[in-house]
């Protein structure tokens, strides 16, 4: 039965400790407490129930928090996600919440109970927690739970809520198979092969074409108009307010840089790190015994066989420094030289005996070496600082009484910087190598202002601020037709052209189809036969032969049919030579990847469904302003 549950939950164990508790670090609950009284005070404080359980708010505030830091430490300063995508991925969290919530309740009306004995089989079996011999180590474990500041009383319940919202979720999931038969129709499908004997009637190859009339001009221009229409172009100006403009200001000590070094001081110190095999026994007498054996001379690993019958054994841990051992460990470890043998050293965990197998020295960037740095990261943080006290009353308060950007900038001694006029993609309409560089971010704030509107003041995520006014707007406005005259002659000159070569291409096709052999058209045409390679369908960038050539082939009904194929350079005659079936019998392991993807695609859509049936079954009440509180909106 454990395998059965081993299949079902996939490594649960090892998903749940390292996806879910490793990523609950101190850095994504930042600024969490605060957030929670703001949450606290709103009128409600459910995000979604049913009536029964519910989302509270601050739960919907954690995830979302949480996934929004992970995108943006993953995308790190490109990632400025607009207010429409933040609620995008509001809406699709609490959407998924909601799921979960359902679920666990369907679960538990229908009684799933998850046993203690399902549990610690379950526990016991993952790898997360073997140790050298494979075999559950209960050291390691609460090593593990340790070092993330858990315990078993914690991560227990974990393990229980989620396999008893498999053992709903999998009968139902499961139970979508993808037949056998539609899977070899599919492979077949996808996977059969043609080659096909092929004609091309290049367009550069046609000559002759007339100058087209002043008429043939007008009339392009027109029917092109979208083609020879300019953007929208607008011209605004920005108050960049950097923290530079108040590191002056900032005056610094020694003291200041000593406190700064001890701060950053992992930037600049490698901690000393050591590498120890340790076994964990539960009772002091037993360690004794193995610390004995191993010094008379027995490595760990028979000292520990020697003393427990085998019952326990020593786990290796790679180089790690001081702080990331337990408390308890951290003195007798590092107190002592390499090959020596520490214990037996009690901790929550039980007893140690440890080896020292290895040390790597650490080493640390000098002070007076780092000074000056640490002297320009102490003005920038000062002047950040500086810079969020007197921002609002020294530019927020002036521009929204009315001083005007120019002044402000003065009084700040700065400047404000003209940028434009300049399309919605950054591009100048006029473009000129003294240009001021535009910020994407005022751009993008100048194309949601109105003419002469001056923004509020945004955060540029580098511990400054700016502000936009929309100084001019050019709306779209469709070129003047000398402007672009030798880009429509040239245009309407090679659309002349391929009609011409697809034109011939009809007549090569009629004679092919009038029995003529292929090879005789070609020759007969002063054209040369070219044997394309094997194609399947759904030709990629990659493939060797044109994607509307490949649908044009897979088109055909039978070898020996034609058909022609129009390009952007031409036209083609092609005539279907092979058809190379496949046989899913043989096969073997390619067909397997086609399976988990018509598995996961029918999971998937049972779930949906399952889901849908949930919520139409359920009178769901959800907070109408739940997205809105926690984005921030």
């Amino acid at each position: 039965m454990l395998q059965t549950f081993r299949v079902i939950i996939n490594s649960l164990v090892g998903k749940i400790f390292f996806a879910i508790l490793l990523a609950t670090s101190g850095l994504l609950c930042l600024g969490y407490g605060l957030r929670n009284l703001v949450l606290g005070a709103t009128t409600s404080n459910d995000a979604a129930t049913d009536g029964g359980p519910m989302i509270s708010l601050t739960q919907f505030d954690y995830q979302y928090r949480r996934q929004l830091q992970d995108a943006q430490r993953q995308g790190g300063m490109s990632f400025s996600p607009t207010q429409q995508e933040k609620l995008e991925l509001a809406r699709s969290i609490l959407d998924r919440q909601i799921n979960e919530m359902l679920i666990g309740e369907a679960a538990s009306q229908s009684g799933f109970r998850v046993g203690d004995a399902l549990v610690r089989d379950v526990v016991l079996s993952e790898p997360a927690f073997a140790g050298m011999d494979h075999k559950f180590d209960a050291g390691k474990f609460r090593m593990l739970l340790e070092n993330q500041g858990m315990s078993e009383a914690t991560f227990v319940p974990q393990i229980r809520a989620s396999l008893t919202t498999q053992l709903m979720v999998n009968p139902i999931v499961g139970s979508a198979i993808v037949p056998k038969a539609v899977v070899d129709d599919i492979y077949r499908y996808r996977n059969e092969q043609r080659i096909a004997q092929t004609i091309t009637v290049r367009r550069d190859s046609i000559t002759g074409i007339p100058a087209p009339t002043d008429a043939e001009i007008d009339g392009y221009y027109k029917a092109h108009a979208a083609e020879f229409t300019a953007p929208e172009y607008r011209t605004y100006t920005v108050l960049d307010v950097t923290p530079s403009l108040y590191e002056g200001e900032v005056k610094t000590t020694d003291d200041d840089l000593h406190a700064a070094y001890e701060q950053h001081k992992a930037d600049y110190v490698v901690p000393e790190q050591r590498k120890i095999t340790q076994v964990v026994l539960s009772d002091k007498a037993t360690a004794e015994a193995v610390l004995k054996a191993a010094q008379s001379g027995k490595s760990l690993a028979d000292a520990a066989k020697t003393a427990t019958g085998g019952k326990a054994q020593p786990i290796s841990l790679d180089f790690i420094s001081k702080d990331e051992f337990p408390e308890a460990l951290r003195g007798p470890v590092f107190g002592v030289a390499k090959d020596a043998l520490v214990g037996p050293v009690e901790s929550p965990l039980g007893w140690h005996v440890v080896k020292i197998d290895d040390v790597k020295t650490g080493h640390e960037v000098p002070f007076d070496e780092v000074k000056a740095k640490l002297a320009e990261q102490v003005k920038h943080d000062g002047a950040i600082d500086l810079l969020s006290q007197r921002i609002d009353k020294q530019v927020g308060d002036k521009l929204s009484a009315g001083t005007s950007m120019e002044d402000v900038a003065a009084a700040l001694n700065t400047k404000a910087v003209k940028i434009g006029p300049i399309d919605a993609k950054g591009n100048l309409q006029t473009p000129a190598k003294d240009a001021p560089k535009a910020d994407a971010g005022w751009t993008a704030q100048a194309f949601q202002l109105q003419q002469s509107e001056t923004s509020s003041l945004m955060d540029d995520k580098n511990g400054g601020y700016y502000a936009v006014r929309l100084d001019a707007v050019v709306p779209p406005a469709l070129k003047p037709l000398a402007d672009v005259k030798a880009q429509i002659v040239s245009e309407w000159t090679k659309e002349k052209q391929v009609a011409a070569a697809a034109k011939k291409a009809d007549e090569l096709l009629a004679k092919a189809k009038s029995g003529t052999a292929f090879d005789k058209v070609a020759a007969d045409a002063g054209l040369k036969l070219d044997t394309t390679q094997p194609m399947t369908r759904g030709a990629d960038e990659k493939s060797a032969a044109a994607p509307a050539l490949v649908d044009a082939v897979f088109k055909l009904e039978k070898v020996g049919d034609v058909t022609t194929v129009t390009t952007a350079d031409g036209a083609v005659v092609a005539r279907l030579s092979e058809m190379r079936a496949v046989d899913p019998k043989t096969a073997g392991d390619k067909l397997q990847p086609l399976v988990r993807e018509l598995s996961e695609g029918m999971r998937a859509d049972t779930m949906a469904q399952f889901q849908a049936g949930l919520r139409s079954s359920t009178k769901i009440k959800i907070n109408p302003n739940a997205v809105e509180t926690v984005v921030g909106q």
